[in-house]
């Protein structure tokens, strides 16, 4: 099972509800709108897909469908910006 969290080495400020983030190792800045930054949020520690899928619905008014697609999309993003950490859960 593979496990998402946040890189550590990133410069993060709250602007509203929304996130701006600087990755400095990429000298690139990232804007999170308020749903990805609940996201981003629940990643302070290591969670899987499932893990956040039934946090999520506890918070938003979505169908389980819904839920699991946009946040895996959303973390395949994250993935492919090299924001998050993955690890893989024995």
């Amino acid at each position: 099972m593979e496990l998402y969290s946040q890189k550590s080495s990133l410069n993060v400020a709250p602007m509203g509800d929304e996130l701006v983030m600087m990755d400095t190792s990429q000298g690139q800045y990232f804007g999170l709108n308020s749903l990805a930054s609940q996201i981003w949020s629940l990643l302070i520690t290591p969670k899987s897909i499932d893990d956040l899928v039934v946090e999520l619905m506890s918070i938003f008014d979505v169908t389980e469908e819904e839920c699991r697609a946009d946040t895996a999309l959303f973390l395949q993003q994250l993935v492919d910006k090299q924001l998050v950490k993955v690890t893989t859960a024995a």
